[in-house]
């Protein structure tokens, strides 16, 4: 049974590739994509329904593509976060 939360991407596509996160798991399944082709997060809204034994035929387990740190983001968000506070006293 599918959890809430889990993230899976169509089979045979590369691993960052059109990940869906399970929203719901009445009736059947539903699944919110949350990255595009090329892996980046998107906003889309698309969702999907399906049995359970759909997702296990065509789906297969992705990796969230919200875990782990990212240093490069964090310093540029760090550096962002100093310059707006030196340019609101100025």
């Amino acid at each position: 049974m599918q959890e809430l939360g889990e993230h899976y991407r169509p089979a045979g596509e590369p691993p960052e590739s059109n990940v869906h996160r399970v929203v719901g798991r009445t009736d059947g399944v539903t699944l919110l994509r949350v990255t595009d082709a090329d892996g980046r997060r998107v906003n889309s809204g698309e969702i999907r329904r399906c049995s359970s034994a759909t997702l296990d035929e065509e789906f297969e387990p992705a990796r969230n593509p919200d875990a782990g740190f990212n240093p490069v983001s964090a310093v540029g968000d760090v550096l962002t976060w100093l310059y707006w506070s030196v340019r609101k006293f100025l």
